[in-house]
């Protein structure tokens, strides 16, 4: 999943908001927010694991320059490798979920994504990643019931309400309902109150509105 800029994203962002033919290019970009989640979040830390761990990142310059890069087919090995030896292990499957869906692996990376909340199925992080996978895959039905399976956990939860909204309102098959995602985007701002993502939020609403009009 590529990384863009700050500012090229929210340039992005901001013009997918007006028009609703071609939607499904807009998709992406509109969950370029949602999805640095997952790459920030996830892709440094599967990279740690892939060198053996965050104890073996040391301050030795030499050593650096002269590792060999690990691409992602080795990264993925790895984690797979990993996982045999504890195949129980949630955070693991997370991480390599992350790189599955990274390298075009979308049906693997739901297949992990599952398998992990078979195991733990509180976990929210990984309900909320496996949703965002659903979405961009264009299983719409699915990514909603698994968000709203986390807000069932807790209707409180600021973050789910700010994906459901988009889910809704900027989905392109006959589920798409505005006023839904509306609704739910104005309940994040409600809980979450200030932020960039809640500027983010009233410029989606206002824009949502204006093009009902």
């Amino acid at each position: 999943m590529a990384k863009k800029s700050t500012k090229k994203t929210q340039k992005g962002v901001s013009s997918s908001f007006v028009n609703v033919a071609g939607r499904k290019k807009q998709q992406k970009i509109v969950f370029i927010i949602l999805t640095i989640v997952l790459g920030v979040g996830l892709v440094g830390s599967s990279m740690f694991w892939a060198f053996g761990g965050s104890n073996s990142i040391t301050d030795n310059s030499a050593a650096t320059e002269t590792r060999p890069e690990v691409t992602a087919e080795e990264q993925i090995k790895n984690l797979e490798a990993m996982l045999k030896e504890d195949p129980k292990n949630t955070e693991l499957m997370g991480r390599l979920a992350e790189l599955y869906w990274q390298n075009g692996k979308a049906r693997q990376a739901v297949d992990t994504y599952s398998r992990a909340l078979e195991i733990k199925p509180g976990d929210v992080r990984l309900r909320k990643d496996l949703a965002l996978t659903y979405y961009l895959m264009g299983e719409y039905d699915k990514a909603v019931s698994e968000i709203e399976e986390v807000l069932k956990q807790n209707s409180s939860d600021a973050q789910a309400h700010y994906y459901l909204g988009q889910f809704y309102a900027y989905r392109s098959d006959g589920g798409r309902d505005v006023d839904k995602g509306i609704k739910e985007l104005e309940e994040f701002v409600r809980l979450q109150k200030e932020g960039i993502d809640v500027q983010k939020a009233r410029q989606m609403i206002e824009e949502l509105k204006s093009g009902k009009q």
